[in-house]
């Protein structure tokens, strides 16, 4: 087995893990932080095969990481509203996180997974005060306590979470997302997390 497999096996480990922690920072490895794309290119060889269809979004970064994504997975591409992943370059949907598959009653399971490709400025980014970062709380399966938790992962702007919490006010339909940073860094927040904005 080569070295890229192992770290997909592992990666895939920790993805599940993040998954079951939700608003937990957990870490990729085998991250080359110089080579463009590392952590999504990562993502997208634990998620990604020739059966489901993706779309990366954003910047003008975005059509060259849906090629490299292709590229690495064969998987096929699709317009945003109907892809299975959503690749999200930057850390804002521009709407399209909006009109992202939530999945049907019989099939919820049908629902998209974005991934939030968070870009080195944003790493660089101060972190958000206490304060801001206290109006956001999680809470659901894998978040301990009555009151909930703080997303650990600094930076994301407040209307982000707003948009994920009206998305997925009908679960079980809705989205998963994964936020992942060009470190390695990923939280996941499932369809199944409450989000609540104070």
């Amino acid at each position: 087995m080569g070295l890229l497999q192992r770290n997909c096996q592992k990666n895939y480990r920790i993805l599940l893990d993040a998954m079951s922690r939700p608003g937990r920072v957990a870490r990729l490895t085998g991250i080359a932080e110089e080579t463009p794309f590392a952590s999504a290119l990562a993502m997208g060889r634990c998620l990604l095969d020739h059966e489901v269809s993706l779309c990366a979004i954003g910047n003008d970064s975005a059509p060259a990481l849906q090629s490299a994504l292709v590229q690495a997975t064969g998987a096929a591409t699709g317009p945003s509203e109907r892809a299975d992943f959503l690749f999200i370059v930057g850390d804002r949907g521009n709407g399209a996180v909006e009109h992202a598959k939530r999945g049907r009653p019989e099939s919820p399971e049908e629902g998209a997974t974005l991934v939030y490709c968070l870009e080195d400025e944003g790493t660089k980014r101060a972190p958000a005060s206490v304060s801001q970062r206290l109006r956001i709380r999680l809470s659901g399966p894998g978040i301990a306590g009555t009151a909930g938790i703080m997303p650990e992962m600094a930076g994301i702007p407040q209307t982000e979470y707003e948009i994920l919490m009206n998305v997925n006010a009908d679960y079980p339909l809705g989205v998963d997302t994964f936020f992942v940073r060009p470190d390695g860094g990923v939280m996941a927040l499932p369809r199944s997390t409450r989000i609540q904005v104070r």
